[in-house]
């Protein structure tokens, strides 16, 4: 009884003390969520208080590295030459492959470098060297459509290959070639992924609050493309002003909706939202397009918006840039900005910086130094001191199976260690490792703090590095 009526007194509290046109609204709507999860920095606000409230600020730095390869395909096959003069928007890189896409320079001025360069997880890669003349000067012949609405759908998608677009929340997945169906599938429903649930970011956050109207138009022209009925704006309810900006900005547009999410780790994985939003479930092994649903980031809808209304290429995106720095910020940067001038720009280190995380707490790849340039995907950095850099050293497994409650993908974590551990990659494709989306959820629920996500990591790798040698 005591906790019914405290529940009551809080809910009661809710409904008089906060904003009545946002927080109300919201807690009457239906919620949706997964099986498993867990609530990182829980207690902290997972961590985005510093930013949350840090209007998006342009930061335009000296010069830029533009890595060729920051998409999924083959790196991309630099068309300029050291001394050139380049202006904002002009080709660089031309595409390669199938899954090949154009890269463009972000700022005009003189290429210093075509060079190999550290880029985020990986070894050294072909970068364009650009300093800045600060002329701001745009290529000849850049020219859009200028509605989603009236566009002939058929050029949209080569709009979107053109302006050299990938998937900004992380996969980097060519965007045209996931707005391209394969032969005999269909898709009905096209989800805006604006869940932001990794710790300390709110990029995406600040730009549904900031720039609805630019999500929406990205979302109407990929449903017109694909001539979809249904577009689904998908937010976790701690999320309030985004989600009341984002409901504005979408009245009055077809077929396009608001899903109100529970805050909850990793809710905005592909398939966790996929499932919260339509019920359906994607076959292990299986693809989104399997159940008629493609999933995009509310950043690569705004960004395909620009491609279409302007004709624009990517050549910026936000970042949040948080942790140790005087001033948390969300910047908005051109593609190739180097971190080190990132982090200069929010006042420098307030302490002695031990680890530089690309990316958020729980996914994020540490990087080998702060001279690494943002790329396409890149949407957030966090600064680390000693003591939060610290690692523990993992215990044996007690069998207490919290890595099976917290797992999104239903999978036996303890069991699949045990078979990484011995090396056996054929044991550990059986129990579905491959299935695993590496949200880190299970590492963060062991009380053993046990490896399971690296450990994981590593055997996909071998399990990929196998296959491609056969």
């Amino acid at each position: 009884m005591v906790g019914v009526t405290m529940f009551a007194c809080i809910f009661a509290f809710l409904l008089h003390h906060i904003p009545h046109h946002i927080e109300r609204q919201v807690l009457c709507l239906p919620k949706y969520s997964f099986k498993g999860g867990v609530h990182p920095l829980h207690s902290q606000h997972e961590g985005k208080l510093p930013t949350r409230n840090a209007p998006i600020r342009d930061f335009v730095s000296d010069s830029v590295v533009i890595p060729m390869s920051m998409h999924l395909g083959a790196p991309s096959k630099p068309c300029v030459s050291k001394g050139d003069h380049v202006k904002i928007g002009q080709l660089i890189g031309e595409p390669v492959g199938g899954l090949g896409l154009p890269v463009h320079a972000s700022i005009s001025g003189e290429v210093t470098a075509v060079e190999p360069r550290l880029i985020t997880g990986a070894g050294p890669v072909m970068c364009v060297c650009i300093q800045n003349d600060f002329a701001d000067e745009w290529v000849d012949g850049i020219q859009g459509y200028g509605n989603v609405e009236t566009v002939d759908p058929a050029l949209i998608v080569p709009a979107i290959k053109a302006a050299g677009i990938c998937g900004m929340g992380g996969a980097s997945f060519p965007a045209h070639v996931k707005l391209t169906l394969p032969e005999g599938k269909t898709c009905d429903t096209i989800i805006l992924n604006g869940a932001e649930c990794e710790t300390f970011l709110t990029a995406d956050y600040r730009l549904m609050i900031e720039e609805p109207r630019r999500v929406v138009d990205g979302l109407r022209a990929e449903m017109r493309a694909l001539g979809v009925k249904r577009g689904v704006i998908a937010i976790e309810d701690n999320k309030m002003e985004a989600i009341e900006s984002m409901r504005k900005a979408a009245a009055g547009r077809e077929g396009v909706e608001i899903a109100v999410l529970r805050t909850k780790y990793p809710q905005g994985g592909e398939k966790q939202l996929i499932h919260a939003v339509t019920g359906r479930q994607v076959p292990s092994g299986k693809l989104p397009i399997e159940v008629h649903t493609i999933v995009t980031n509310v950043a690569t809808a705004a960004a395909i918006a620009d491609a279409v209304i302007d004709g624009k290429p990517l050549i910026s995106r936000i970042t949040t840039v948080t942790g140790k720095v005087v001033n948390p910020s969300n910047l908005r940067v051109r593609i190739g900005t180097v971190v080190a001038d990132m982090i200069g720009e929010c006042g420098g280190y307030s302490e002695e910086a031990a680890k530089i995380v690309m990316g958020g707490g729980m996914t994020g790849v540490c990087t080998a130094s702060a001279d690494i340039p943002i790329a396409k995907a890149n949407g957030g950095i966090v600064v680390y001191n000693e003591k939060d850099a610290k690692s523990v050293d993992e215990e044996p497994c007690i069998r207490c199976a919290r890595c099976v409650q917290a797992c999104p993908m239903g999978l036996d974590p303890y069991k699949l260690k045990h078979l990484c551990d011995a090396g056996n990659l054929e044991g550990a494709k059986a129990n579905h490792v491959m299935d695993c989306i590496l949200c880190g959820c299970c590492s963060y629920a062991c009380p053993s703090r046990r490896w399971l996500t690296a450990a994981f990591k590593n055997t996909k790798d071998a399990i990929a590095a196998a296959a491609r040698r056969k």
